[in-house]
This record gives structure tokens, sequence and C-alpha cells, in this order.
């Protein structure tokens, strides 16, 4: 290992509750279930050799090394890239959650406590300079909790420097949403209740596009502003903050004085300048953090998502003595609205293959709630004499009555009994689906076209059963128009043509997803990926 970049960084891991520490001693970190790893997780999703972290000039990276189950960010799949403190990190699909912390950041906390206190190696710098310096440190903060810290810590210093008494902060986009976010006195007191300051003055300042406003009262000016004159306000000066690059309006910065010795109306412009400037940087950044904050949230939530929807869709199918099953589901999203089930009943199976439309956690809400309703419809005929039909039916009476007009699924969903006899009867429900496929043993391929109204379109939809036998070595299969429909780099669909080329196959799942693959040539998929293939053996 290459110790010469030496690191300040550290994991904290969290496996069932269970916390430790490790220390990023030395770059590149590597990571995987072989035992010579810098960090080795013994979980059989993890891959021997499965990612490592490096250290360039900016920072930190993380690098998938050919792992076989991925590397995740936040719950997004990456290849490379940068590190952020408190980012989750999780190898393949193991439970195990790594949350990566640079220790850095207490340096630059450090700093700010430093320049906010008079210090000797600071006192021949002016507090103009100091600010400077505080700001540029504050835009390298990103915790959530140091954000009142930096507002104070600016409000200290541009009283000092302009000599108010008074300093607040508010932040919104217009004066009429302005919010009061920090208030202090000369002192570094809070200033608590309802601010007695001069709203007529924020309300022009936020409305101008001037960098500053000022107002020293004199007679003139308390004729036209009777809130200075109410609340014995000498001097005022109001510094909108707007955005370097967008030019949007963030908040405010308002500084008074009670004192007429205390005038500071006659401050230099370009120190008013350098504050308006260097604050509404501070505020921009501060606002990308805060949205990449949320983001990163939204990400894990989805990761989470994803966790449920991938235990809830099984990863292995049960096994039977005379049929053999295969299947795999691609969400186009982290989360996706396909799915596919397999429920064994007396004698046999029910198999289901959906497509919720629309994509992402909407759809798969409703694919979990279809899917689970599936499930108590199969219980429920295992003691009753309840039909495929009217489970159909069933689940589109409740999705019609709770997502009417707004979301339907198209469903193929077949019961597999196998016979005293040694026979394979099918009994299959098309609900507004692709057709299904049945391949024979001699090499004929049958598409059943027949089919109904999707579930959950309509209320009165009604649906029907179809009737299928299969041969010892004949294969039906059910796949969604994910399938079909995915495109190539030219915007060429696959298209059932080709669909039917590799149903022949030993394995037509692997064999699909493998032509997939070579014909969209890395594009996105633009929908999610459903295969489910069912083989009569005896």
């Amino acid at each position: 290992m290459d110790t010469a970049a030496k690191s300040n960084a550290r994991l904290i891991i969290d496996v069932n509750g269970v916390r430790r520490i490790v220390p990023i001693d030395s770059t590149p970190f590597t990571m995987g279930r072989g035992a010579d790893r810098d960090l080795s997780l013994p979980y059989p999703h993890v891959s021997r050799e499965h990612a490592c972290i490096e250290r360039d000039a900016e920072g930190y990276l993380l690098r998938d090394t050919g792992s076989r189950h991925g590397t995740f960010v936040n719950g997004v799949q990456i290849s490379s890239t940068r590190l952020r403190s408190h980012d989750s990190i999780n190898l393949g699909l193991s439970h195990g959650v790594l949350l990566f912390e640079n220790a850095e950041e207490s340096t630059v906390r450090t700093l700010i406590g430093r320049i906010s206190q008079t210090s000797p190696d600071l006192e021949s710098q002016s507090d103009l300079e100091k600010l400077s310096l505080f700001l540029k440190a504050a835009q390298s903060l990103n915790t959530y909790g140091a954000i009142n810290d930096v507002l104070r810590t600016m409000v200290e210093y541009a009283i000092r420097i302009t000599a108010a008494e008074r300093g607040f902060v508010f932040l919104g986009e217009s004066a009429d949403v302005f919010h009061l976010e920090c208030a202090q006195d000369r002192y570094g007191e809070a200033i608590l209740g309802h601010p007695t300051i001069s709203f007529s003055i924020v309300r022009e300042a936020a409305k101008s596009q001037l960098d500053f406003i000022l107002s020293d009262v004199t007679e003139e000016v308390g004729r036209q502003r009777h809130s200075l004159v109410l609340n014995a306000i000498r001097s005022v000066v109001a510094i909108p903050l707007r955005g370097q690059n967008s030019g949007r309006l963030l908040g405010l910065l308002y500084l008074d004085s009670h004192f007429g010795s205390r005038d500071f109306t006659h401050t230099g412009k370009d120190i008013l300048h350098a504050i308006a400037s260097q604050a509404a940087t501070l505020l921009e950044n501060l606002r990308m953090i805060e949205v990449e904050r949320e983001s990163a949230l939204f990400r894990k939530e989805l990761e989470i998502a994803a966790s449920i929807q991938r235990q809830i869709i099984p990863q292995t199918l049960p096994e039977f003595s005379f049929a053999r099953l295969s299947a795999r589901t691609i969400p186009c999203t982290g989360v996706g609205g396909d799915f596919y089930d397999v429920i064994p009943v007396p004698n046999g199976f029910v198999a289901i293959v959906a497509d919720v439309c629309g994509k992402g956690v909407p759809a798969a809400l409703l694919a979990s709630m279809v899917q689970g309703m599936f499930h108590a419809q199969v219980n429920v005929q295992n003691t009753t004499t309840i039909s495929l039909v009217d489970a159909v039916q069933s689940v589109n009476t409740f999705v019609c009555s709770r997502v009417a007009d707004e979301k339907y699924v198209t469903l193929a969903v077949l019961r597999y009994t196998h016979t005293e006899g040694g026979e394979a009867h099918i009994e299959l429900v098309n609900g507004g689906h692709v057709s299904p496929f049945v391949v024979r043993a001699n090499g004929r391929i049958e598409t059943i076209t027949d089919g109904d109204l999707p579930v959950g379109l309509l209320d009165f939809a009604r649906f029907h059963a179809i009737s299928i036998t299969l041969g010892v070595g004949d294969r039906i299969i059910l796949l969604s128009d994910g399938i079909s429909e995915a495109e190539s780099l030219e915007g060429n669909q696959f298209g059932l043509q080709r669909v039917e080329r590799h149903l022949m196959q030993s394995d037509p799942v692997a064999a699909l997803f493998l032509a997939l693959d070579r014909f969209c040539q890395g594009t996105r998929p633009q929908d999610d990926q459903t295969v489910l293939s069912i083989d009569r053996t005896a």
C-alpha cells in the first residue's frame, strides 16, 4: 500500500446496531471480503476486492474495483465518486452501512473558533480581514448545526466593522416572507422577542437593486419614517443579500444604532460592498449545502425503499419436482413498478408478472400493495373456492376505489396445477399485459393474445380465464413491455421478434437480458424490465 498520502478520514461501521470506527490511516484504502483488504467485510454480497478509497488534491474518492453486486453511495450505484463527510456507503446488498467522515472538518471549526475570538496572531489584522477569513472558512463548513453559529459570527463582525449597536439577519426571497434567523447586540447577546426595527427600510432594501441602504435619522427622515423616531433609532444600514450567480434575493442584513454617537452611516462604501458580497456568497453556499443534504436524505430514503422492495420480490424461487422457474426484474430507477412473484399452493403454484403504469416511488408503492393483495387472495383460495378470476376482480375493485384515475396495473397471473394423472394445466388471466409466450418442446412458439382491460382502469371491467395445457418440455414465459420496448442508442426498439429469438435458450431469462445489454449498448432503461420463465419438467 502506498502510505505517502496520509489521510485524516474514518469509516463508522454500523452492522445490526453494533458500531465500530475504522480510521483511514493511509490511501488507497481497500475494502472487500478478502482477508488482505484494509477493511474486510465477510458478507456474501461483498466481492473479494470490492472498492477502494483514494485521495487527491481535492479530497477523497470512492472507486468500485469491479465488484459483482455494485457499490452504492447514498443509495445511488457508482463506479467512481467524490466523497463528502456523512456520505452513506453500501457494498453490494450487504446489511452493513459505512458512514464516511472527514476529520479535517474539525480543523475548519477550530479555525472559525480562533477567528471568532481575538487571538494574538490575529490582532494585527483588521476586522474586515478577519471577517473575510471567517467567511472563507465558513464556506468550507458543511454541517447543519454550524449555520446559526456562522450567521451569529457574521453579524458580530458586521457590528464591529460598522460600529453598529444591533444586527439582524432575515432569510427569505422577499420582504413578505422574511423570517428572522439571527439577532444580537454589540455585546454578543441574543435579542429575543419581536424586533423593534424599521420594517419600511427592510422592505425598501429588499425591493431595491442597491447593494445597501443607509439612513441617518434627521428631522426630515423622521417625518417620513415614523418607526425610526418611535423606536429611537438614529442610524440604519440594510444590506440585501443576493446570490452572486443568480442575483436572487436570499435574505437581508440589518444593522442599527440608538445612539447619535454611534453614527455609522459614514462607513466606507467599499467595506459595505465587501460585507454584502461575502455574506451573500456565504448564504448561497449554505443554501446549496442544505439542498445537498436534503437530496442525500431523499437518496437514503430511496435506498431504504429499494431495499424493502428487493426483499418483497423473491430473490430465490420455490422449487418443484414438476417445473423449473427462473425470473429477473431490473427497475429503471432506484425502485420500480414491475414485480414478479411465485406463491406455492396445493398441487402447484400461482405466478404473476405485473407492471404499474409510471415509474419510481409512486409506482413501487402501488406495486407492493397489489403484490400484497394477491398474496392475501391466494391464501384465501387455499381455504375457499375463490377463483383466479375472482381474485383479479377483487384487486381491480380495490385499486379503482383507492387510486382511481391516477394509476392502473397490467398483469399476467396464472395458476399452474399438476394433476394426479401427471398433466400440467394452466389457468391464465391477462389484464392488459404483454401477451405471454408458450414455447413447445418441438420449437413452435405460440402467442397468447386473448386478454382483458388493465386492472384498476375501470371499475366495471370484467375478467376471464384462459386455459392452457403444457406438455413435458414445454415452457411459458411472462414478461413486461420494458423488455420489448427497450431502445438502442439509435432509438430502435428491441421488439417482440428479437424476444422470440431467445425463448428457446436453456435459460431464456439470462439470454434475454444478455441480448438486451448488447442491443442497448449501455443506454439507460426507460422502463422497468421483468421476465418470468416456467418450464414443465415432469
